[in-house]
């Protein structure tokens, strides 16, 4: 199979996530795989959103664990979209049927998971795109346009065709593994973190980059904005992680599982105290941590989260408020004080860890709410 995604030249410059030198259209024969947690809202309200968002990142790893290495993916707080070739389709289906059971089983959680081909979506009258966007290093995102991923998740979440069932076709121990979820909420070094979703209003794109350009002014620089500042990072105790870690394994005494509770006990003071400062990978990978998260990205709708001031809050909820009032876009933003990370780390080389982020408190999840509230009333 002829992995189209690999060869695609990258861009640097956020600016041009909707420049056309840099997309190429999705072949028909591929698939957009679509997990969506359902009622991440009540989920929020009872506090399970580092649940939520560790399902969102599972969506993810399990297909690169047990599917394909090299997919494109995108990361959405409360779920995630990957594209997997017509030939992964029969080992795609069997791990979104493993995820939404083992979703239910080990955290209550319901998943709408399923797939929806290419030609397809472009016989409903949608495109897709992929374009590669190169942020740090050997870390490279893959960002859509076109309107086929919106579809795809619209369909997944509204038509039962497009579903599976929940069955345990993989063990817990390959659809978990590799990921973790043991930093405490990352608190906000200047103020506020914020969770940014900006749709343009109908299929003119060309907005975006403007309204990026005026982002970065405001913040000075999207780097100075990175949620993520390992300076402020601590884990969570051993008990609370070795909680988790139960939850999602297979217990007993098999290596797999020796090895993750030994990281465990392990981890907390090797962190927590500085340890690892003493060893040369392990403080790289702290300090290049930040250049591994997907903060900013996009797939039809601009999603970022920012780390900023309340002075910087304010520019950005002003400004965002005059474009939407001119009618170029809609937006949804939710405020909190820190960023949560769900880390899926293979090695702790660059390129070796991948960092999925949000905000705390529903992040995403309700700047969706807000942005859905502001199409709505954009449309009436």
């Amino acid at each position: 199979m002829n992995n189209f995604y690999c060869q695609l030249e990258g861009f640097s410059d956020i600016t041009q996530m909707v420049d056309d030198q840099f997309y190429q259209p999705v072949p028909d024969d591929w698939y957009v795989s679509v997990v969506d947690v359902r009622g991440s809202t009540e989920a929020i309200e009872r506090g399970s959103y580092r649940d939520v968002n560790f399902m969102g990142g599972a969506a993810i790893t399990a297909h690169l664990n047990l599917v394909d290495h090299e997919l494109p993916f995108i990361f959405g707080g409360d779920g995630a979209v990957l594209l997997v070739h017509e030939s992964m389709r029969e080992s795609t289906l069997k791990v979104l049927q493993s995820l939404s059971y083992y979703a239910k089983e080990m955290f209550d959680l319901e998943l709408h998971a399923g797939m929806v081909s290419v030609k397809v979506l472009r016989a409903m009258g949608k495109d897709l795109q992929v374009a590669k966007y190169v942020s740090g290093m050997g870390f490279a995102q893959a960002m859509f346009k076109g309107g086929g991923i919106t579809l795809a998740e619209t369909l997944v979440k509204t038509e039962p065709e497009f579903r599976c069932e929940p069955a345990a076709r993989f063990e817990s121990t390959e659809v978990f593994s590799g990921l973790t979820c043991r930093w405490k909420p990352i608190p906000s070094g200047k103020g506020v973190t914020l969770s940014i979703l900006i749709q343009p209003v109908g299929d003119d794109y060309q907005v975006l980059p403007e309204v990026v350009t005026k982002l970065k002014a405001i913040l000075g620089s999207f780097e100075n904005a990175n949620p993520v500042r390992m300076e402020n990072a601590r884990y969570y105790s051993v008990i609370e992680n070795l909680k988790r870690q139960m939850k999602i394994s297979n217990v007993g005494f098999n290596l797999t599982f020796v090895k993750e509770v030994i990281t465990i006990l392990v981890g907390a003071p090797f962190f927590n105290l500085g340890l690892f400062k003493f060893m040369p990978g392990a403080k790289q990978y702290i300090e290049h941590t930040p250049l591994h998260c997907d903060f900013k990205k996009f797939d039809d709708t601009l999603r970022m989260v920012l780390n900023c001031s309340i002075n910087q809050h304010e520019a950005i909820e002003s400004y965002l408020s005059s474009v939407s009032l001119a009618g170029q876009v809609c937006y949804g933003i939710k405020v909190s004080d820190a960023a949560q990370m769900t880390c899926y780390v293979e090695s702790m080389t660059d390129g070796g860890h991948l960092h999925f982020v949000d905000g705390t408190d529903g992040g995403y999840a309700l700047a969706a709410k807000a942005l859905k509230k502001a199409l709505s009333l954009h449309a009436s």
